[in-house]
């Protein structure tokens, strides 16, 4: 009898030892697996956990290399800091390889305007699949972008389309000047009476601007010119209830921080403005409030003069003319207008194209809920 029991209990054992290895999920055969869900873990990025922030502003420094020798960006830290405050508004990269996704949807969808630069990076697409999809996802809910990079053309001519869809960018001359160690760039529009000497500070090589052409049936209108070659090299869409984007070729770089610092201050506080990003608590002291201008010359006037005139926001602008006793002579503008600077020439004349007698009349510039007048003497 006992030969029998030792013998059963044999059996079973050889029979559990047989199924343990038989089971394919049994511990011994797949110690070395690793669960969908850890996998899934281990290929995300560091999820990107932003720092509290005033303007609701994140820059993304997307030069992988391509951009100035140290890191951060010292130009856009510093001028960021100036504007928000240390810790105010969000800071990713440098990205460290052209194949890098830059910040995914959701961190994007925490600021309100993304700064995208991309600097020189020329040799490979400056923005991924990833990057592009992602950027066209957080327009598409109303978002904002000032997308910056000279070789973002050139890199990747595929991007063309997109970039008229969400830049309206109607045309672009690529690198028609070749290399450039410096510009003399003047802000236009809601930028405009800004001019600075741009000196490039870039690893790999200077300034290798291209020329815009923005797409004006849809608002798109130049918002950044080189004077030297007298060309576009930046462009702004408002918006108009949709989303509100830039795009740039080069930016307003001083690597000294001295000749014309405040400069840089001035232009990128006026495009913040013009996102509508920068609350009244965070424009610098120095910025006046917005204020109409309006010059005339030669006064008095002859024959014909020039009537100047400054606004300082887009808005449905009127420039009218009226007699000493109120009455309406002619309207000379009456027309949606961007921030900027204007001109316009008076020939003395009515609404009926009759010359007006000598005296004084009274220009009335309209900008909105603002009004400015002047006196203008006609004598013959």
């Amino acid at each position: 009898m006992k030969h029998p029991l030792k013998i059963c209990v044999l059996v079973l054992c050889i029979m559990f030892i047989s199924m343990a290895f038989a089971n394919p999920y049994s511990r011994a055969e797949n110690s070395h697996r690793v669960s969908a869900k850890n996998i899934i873990s281990d290929n995300q990025p560091t999820q990107y956990h932003p720092p509290l922030r005033q303007g609701g502003v994140l820059f993304v420094e997307d030069g992988s290399g391509y951009g100035p020798p140290t890191n951060p960006d010292p130009v856009w830290d510093s001028v960021l800091t100036e504007i928000y405050g240390a810790g105010n508004f969000g800071w990713f990269g440098p990205t460290t390889d052209p194949l890098d996704d830059g910040p995914d949807l959701t961190t994007m969808q925490g600021y309100e305007l993304v700064i995208w630069h991309t600097y020189d990076q020329y040799d490979n697409p400056n923005l991924t699949a990833n990057d592009i999809t992602n950027i066209g996802d957080y327009l598409d809910g109303g978002g904002k972008v000032w997308l910056i990079g000279q070789d973002l053309l050139y890199a990747d001519p595929t991007i063309y389309p997109w970039m008229d869809t969400y830049f309206h960018l109607d045309t672009a001359y690529e690198d028609p000047f070749g290399s450039i160690d410096s510009l003399h760039i003047h802000g236009l529009a809601e930028i405009d009476c800004y001019s600075m000497i741009s000196i490039c500070d870039y690893f790999w090589n200077p300034f290798w601007i291209d020329e815009l052409v923005p797409d004006a049936t849809v608002g798109c209108h130049a918002v950044l010119e080189d004077t030297i070659n007298d060309v576009v090299i930046g462009i702004f869409y408002p918006g108009f209830g949709e989303w509100k984007t830039a795009f740039w070729t080069a930016d307003a770089r001083d690597s000294t921080f001295i000749d014309y610092w405040s400069t840089v201050i001035d232009i990128v506080t006026g495009m913040l403005e013009a996102f509508e990003v920068l609350g009244i608590s965070e424009i610098p002291s120095q910025r006046l409030e917005p204020k109409l201008q309006l010059n005339i010359a030669p006064d008095p006037i002859v024959s014909s003069t020039t009537i100047s005139y400054h606004v300082p926001t887009a808005a449905d602008v009127k420039l009218q003319i009226f007699n000493k006793i109120g009455q309406h002579v002619i309207t000379l503008v009456d027309d949606y207008k961007y921030a900027g600077s204007y001109k316009v020439t008076w020939n003395r004349t009515d609404a009926k194209a009759v010359n007006v007698p000598n005296g004084v009349y009274l220009i009335k510039l309209i900008c909105g809920e603002l009004t400015i007048t002047e006196n203008l003497v006609v004598i013959k």
